[in-house]
């Protein structure tokens, strides 16, 4: 069983660079999953909170996936993101929804979220820098099994518990559990590969809009009220634009009344309302690729006076995007 480390195997094993690089993991498997788990503990109020991480990609089949999950100083949060082709599904708490992408594109969800965390040093990020060489030189006790090849290191010290879990030859660090034996605070870290990964996509389910909005605030023009949007750098579920209709509104007692609307594919166009009023629909392609994309500039203006808005209507998801009132 030449296979199993010893004490002194470990520690070389765990301190050599790249131990538990996961971007490398990333590069090496067609499908991978792994998931973390932050528990902490305030001793100044007592309490305990929680940041989970489960990121996951199937390379075959061109699916990815990143779910967190917080529950931090009164803060609350769990959401996942399913991303298959054109379609997406989108979980907030236990409530699935259906995105779509009109020009689906298949990004590597651990590359993405490293790009994220080095624009963004200040951002929530997945901790999966964690170094292993930090238990250099723990006591260790390994057990193995020689049909799985499994190993599992335990060690103790007056400050913390660890428990790693080694598969394969040559060994691969597959697991980590870490316990701080004076705050009770834990960390938790699990590699899955190949069919030990699947990642569902669920269908039927409720469609949501996109999140394209007009600002609460229009500009206040000579002779006009104008919305304009910009569709941010970040927005990567592009749209087709004759599924997005543009809504001019005013109110009328307590109702709300469309005036005017068209469709972003038909811009420019200029309307005409019951009331005699002009309407004026723009739609700036910014890179010609056909769809509502990242860059592109949506223009509502108007000479209609009162409480007017402007609205965006989703008829793929048949449900408001958003609407802005002045």
């Amino acid at each position: 069983m030449c296979w199993v480390l010893n004490e002194e195997e470990l520690d070389d094993f765990i301190s050599t660079p790249g131990a538990l690089d996961v971007l490398a993991l990333s590069d090496a498997n067609d499908r991978l999953r792994v998931s973390t788990v932050t528990e902490v503990y305030s001793s100044t109020d007592g309490q305990t909170g929680s940041i989970s991480w489960d990121v996951a990609k199937d390379d075959v089949l061109q699916i990815s996936s990143i779910g967190m999950a917080i529950s931090l100083a009164g803060t609350q949060m769990d959401t996942e993101e399913v991303v298959a082709g054109n379609v997406t599904n989108i979980r907030v708490g236990s409530a699935w929804f259906e995105g779509r992408d009109a020009k689906p594109e298949h990004v590597d969800p651990f590359h993405l979220l490293a790009l994220q965390a080095a624009s963004d040093p200040l951002g929530t990020y997945p901790p999966f820098g964690f170094d292993p060489s930090i238990f250099s030189g723990m006591d260790w006790t390994i057990t193995a099994d020689e049909i799985s090849l499994q190993q599992i290191a335990t060690a103790t010290d007056d400050t913390v518990n660890v428990i790693l879990e080694i598969i394969g030859e040559p060994p691969s660090l597959v697991g980590v559990q870490m316990y701080n034996v004076n705050d009770g605070g834990s960390f938790r870290l699990d590699v899955a590969t190949g069919g030990d990964v699947n990642i569902d996509v669920k269908q039927g389910i409720e469609r949501l809009p996109t999140s394209l909005t007009f600002p609460s605030q229009p500009y206040l023009l000579q002779d006009a009220t104008e919305w304009t949007t910009v569709v941010p750098s970040g927005f990567i579920l592009e749209v087709e634009p004759s599924e997005l209709q543009i809504h001019g509104l005013h109110t009328e007692g307590d109702s709300l009344i469309t005036a005017a609307s068209a469709i972003i594919s038909e811009a420019p166009v200029n309307i005409t309302d019951q009331r005699g009023h002009w309407w004026s629909l723009e739609w700036n392609d910014a890179d010609i690729d056909q769809l509502v994309s990242a860059g592109d500039r949506i223009t509502l203006r108007t000479d209609a006076e009162g409480t007017i808005g402007a609205g965006i209507w989703d008829i793929w998801a048949d449900g408001w995007s958003g609407t802005a009132f002045n």
